[in-house]
């Protein structure tokens, strides 16, 4: 009888190792993934670190040659500049000229403040106006020129006939730093309403000034205003009454007459 000759069975390989390759290779893919990651993190940190550090050089280099300029600026505005043989208006447009081009590389509250009071010196207050308005509406909390901003723009103001808005420019320095320009405000509202002959309102602010204000600048010429209207209402109230008819018919003028007769 044959021998039977056995098979030997095939060797089967571990059923963990494709499981082992797999979760390998997928743990190496995960860190190459995150190495990536950490990379364009570091690289866009990296990116805004110089792009800040390089805006912040350019911010300030524009900002010392914005001050250079003011700076000149302020040469020709109060005539300081070596050339003095220059006119007011010269030396008025030669400061506008170089407050503006301070301006247009980085406002400051001083350069728009006097960019605005060469345009007014100058006559041109509609352009004066437009520069202190953009003063108000970008450093309203300066209290420090704040007040001489409102002054000034309510002048421009009436000097174009908007007399409304002058009266509610000058309303808003009234309320400046809980209402320490409010006397100022008063005499500037008076003076006004005395030019155009309302002399009731103007009355009342010069009285607003003495009651309110003893010791403010401006109490001397309200005092003064009223005083003067109260001594020529006693005046008139004198004259009346000396003029009245007397008992008879006769004005007192009429009875000394008789009696010197």
């Amino acid at each position: 009888m044959p021998k039977i000759i056995k098979r030997k069975p095939a060797r089967k390989k571990p059923v963990q190792e494709n499981e082992v390759k797999s979760a390998a290779l997928e743990a190496l893919d995960k860190i190459k993934e995150r190495q990536k990651q950490v990379i364009i993190t570091a690289s866009v940190v990296i990116a805004i670190v110089i792009l800040y550090a390089s805006f912040a050089i350019y911010s300030s280099s524009m900002k010392n040659k914005a001050y250079s300029l003011e700076k000149e600026a302020n040469k020709y505005y109060y005539g300081e500049m070596p050339d003095k043989s220059m006119s007011d208006e010269d030396k008025w447009k030669k400061a506008l000229e170089l407050y503006k081009k301070s301006i247009n590389l980085k406002p400051t509250p001083s350069a728009l403040y006097y960019a605005g009071n060469c345009y007014y010196n100058l006559k041109d207050y509609n352009n004066a106006i437009e520069e202190y308005s953009r003063f108000s509406d970008k450093f309203s909390s300066n209290k420090a020129i704040l007040p001489l901003v409102y002054q000034k723009l309510s002048s421009a103001y009436f000097m174009t006939n908007q007399n409304d808005k002058a009266l509610n420019t000058l309303g808003k320095l009234a309320g400046v730093d809980d209402g320490i320009f409010k006397d100022t405000a008063l005499i500037l509202e008076a003076r006004y309403y005395e030019d155009t002959g309302e002399k009731e309102k103007a009355l009342a602010k010069y009285r607003e000034i003495v009651s309110g204000f003893p010791v403010s600048v401006w109490s001397s010429e309200a005092n003064s205003k009223v005083t003067a209207e109260e001594a020529k209402n006693q005046a008139g109230s004198a004259e009346n009454t000396s003029a009245a008819p007397v008992a008879g018919g006769t004005t007192n003028k009429q009875s000394e007459a008789a009696s010197v007769k």
